[in-house]
């Protein structure tokens, strides 16, 4: 079974995890809190965007495809 879920939902949990409200994530980011709760409900991001928030709040991220037979790329 694959659980899949989107990438609103995982920048919720590290928001949680990190003790970092939307209001204050907009704030380190420079832009509106109505801009942030957008994407976070269209789940509308860029790779650019999740960089931002991610050097912002001092965490890395990483992305990877897994292909049907495991290979990573």
């Amino acid at each position: 079974m694959i659980l899949i879920i989107s990438i609103s939902e995982k920048l919720e949990i590290v928001l949680k995890r990190e003790g970092i409200t939307k209001k204050e994530l907009s704030e380190r980011l420079g832009v509106s809190q109505p801009n942030i709760s957008k994407k976070f409900k269209y789940n509308d991001w860029r790779e650019s965007d999740v960089k931002k928030i991610c050097n912002a709040i001092g965490i890395e991220s990483e992305t990877i495809f897994k292909l049907k037979d495991g290979t990573i790329v």
